[in-house]
């Protein structure tokens, strides 16, 4: 059993790439052209992506030392056992002295990060084959700026960073719709993601993890709202789109539970399904509106009997479990207001992700998840700014609850936060201010408040 929060994986980023295929060409300037199409075959090249920098302070109040729990009340030194949340917050606390029970509670780290999404480099690739179909072909290389820990939890002088080969994909489309095959973005709460990245967090940094995250891009508001939909090797199509509307249907790559719980839900039998209905109508000059609907689906099973032991029940080797999440949303901008809302509920996700990390309990029930995440934000010329409330919830299973329990665990209850955004266009460079308060709330009473604030500058192309 895991006794302290998780963090975030090296190579698992919140930044999102959208459009109907990407969330990052829908926000990507003019692709810089490399090639002429007249004089390469018909092979049309570009280039997109961005740099960008932010000086971002953390600060606040931790939950006790080594992430352990209040009390249980059967003895002075008995904790609970703290369960998520797949986001953490832990390292480099001030020493109050030498009491195990609250040394390092108080949080204060400045780091030197890129943003939401890092350093960026894409590459477009586009043939013409027939009249009625169009190859496209996408890959993008990620990479952060700020160091990382190495295997003894020390951030070298000279420590280099990962390149994250982000998207790697081929689509054909023509008047039946769109077939797509390779890694790129989920449908569960793409538009989810889609919507925090356009309202608010393509130039900043929001949850940036944890204090020591050093992959390629931060979490704006993953884990407190909104749910990441990650990059899987998949197959879909897409409708044509009809009066503003597209269906898009995809297999997954399954994925195995990711859980604080007996790991050996290691048996995927089918793939993952998941499905994203979509509107969007485009109104005068920039402004537009937004709608969705999706759902997810997948089995996952075991491969080991869980024997009875110590009060804990037993779990077959044949058991199968179905994990499953629906969402939506709505968001709108017109003449400079944007105003938008998603919502997400279901059994096996997570507070950041599907299939996370509190997704089972020891018994072997799926715990149920919910989230929600509104954000309003009003551009006027060059300058811009935005406000956001989200929050990730867990409720316990009977098995949590059980006072029996011989694990005594206190599971994640709510990540709540709250988030505002400044920013200042200059072209292609934009300056901005950003900042978040988090609240992580267990479900014993443990409480961990932090904030962060950011400021930098990104350029992009």
């Amino acid at each position: 059993m895991i006794r302290s929060t998780s963090t975030l994986r090296v190579g698992v980023s919140c930044a999102v790439i959208a459009a109907t295929v990407s969330l990052w060409t829908a926000m990507a300037r003019a692709d810089i052209p490399l090639t002429d199409p007249a004089t390469s075959n018909g092979w049309d090249v570009s280039t997109s992506g961005r740099v960008d920098a932010y000086l971002s302070w953390l600060f606040g109040e931790t939950v006790n030392s080594q992430g352990r729990g209040n009390l249980t009340g059967d003895g002075p030194i008995d904790r609970y056992i703290l369960v998520g949340p797949q986001i953490g917050i832990k390292g480099n606390a001030v020493p109050e002295g030498a009491v195990a029970d609250t040394l390092g509670t108080k949080l204060n780290a400045p780091r030197i990060r890129g943003g939401f999404a890092s350093t960026i480099l894409g590459f477009n690739i586009l043939k013409q084959i027939t009249p009625d179909l169009k190859l496209t072909i996408k890959t993008q290389f990620w990479g952060g700026i700020q160091n990382a820990q190495n295997a003894a939890g020390i951030r070298q002088y000279n420590d280099s960073v990962s390149v994250d080969w982000r998207e790697q994909w081929m689509q054909l489309d023509g008047s039946w719709g769109l077939l797509w095959g390779g890694r790129k973005i989920g449908l569960y709460n793409r538009g989810g993601m889609r919507m925090n990245w356009l309202l608010m967090h393509n130039h900043g940094v929001g949850q940036p993890c944890d204090v020591d995250s050093s992959g390629s891009a931060t979490c704006g508001h993953t884990g407190t709202g909104s749910m990441f939909p990650a990059r899987h090797a998949q197959i879909g199509y897409a409708t044509p789109e009809m009066a503003g509307f597209q269906l898009n249907l995809a297999m997954l790559d399954p994925a195995m539970l990711d859980a604080f719980a007996n790991p050996a839900w290691n048996r995927t039998p089918l793939p993952r399904f998941e499905t994203e209905l979509t509107f969007h109508k485009s109104l005068a000059e920039k402004d537009e509106i937004n709608a969705w609907a999706n759902g997810l689906s997948q089995s996952i099973g075991r491969t080991t009997d869980q024997q009875p032991a110590a009060g804990v029940p037993g779990i077959p080797a044949d058991k199968v479990l179905q994990v499953y999440g629906v969402g939506g949303g709505a968001w709108f901008r017109i003449s400079g207001i944007g105003v938008g809302g998603t919502g997400w509920f279901g059994k096996g996700l997570g507070t950041a992700w599907a299939l996370g990390n509190t997704a089972v309990d020891d018994a072997g029930t799926l715990r149920t998840h919910f989230g929600y995440l509104a954000i309003a934000s009003y551009r006027a010329g060059d300058f811009e700014i935005a406000g956001s409330y989200g929050s990730a919830n867990a409720k316990e299973t009977a098995w949590d609850a059980d006072p029996t329990n011989p694990n005594k665990i206190s599971l994640i209850k709510q990540v709540r936060a709250i988030g505002g955004d400044v920013a200042y266009h200059v072209g292609p460079v934009t300056f901005s201010v950003d900042g978040m308060t988090v609240k992580n709330t267990w479900h014993r009473g443990e409480t961990q408040v932090y904030n962060v604030i950011s400021a930098g500058m990104l350029a992009e192309w």
